[in-house]
């Protein structure tokens, strides 16, 4: 179940990419079903290698972009 990482929803389409009730985009999803926090830069080192950021990180440290929770 895809989950918001701005208002906390959980109500969507199989095929949503935004919020239906903040308008945010939804993060991926990878592993199953988790949802990962990754630089949203995609000239970021680490966003080309997937570098894994906690769930509490809202902005890259190499770049200072918003992470995919950060948005």
């Amino acid at each position: 179940m895809k989950t918001c990482t701005n208002c906390g929803n959980e109500s969507y389409r199989v095929e949503s990419r935004f919020c239906l009730k903040c308008g945010s985009e939804l993060p991926e999803k990878a592993e199953g079903s988790r949802n990962i926090n990754i630089c949203t830069n995609s000239g970021c080192e680490y966003h080309k290698s997937e570098f894994i950021y906690p769930d509490d990180a809202k902005f890259c440290d190499i770049c200072g972009s918003s992470t995919m929770f950060g948005r």
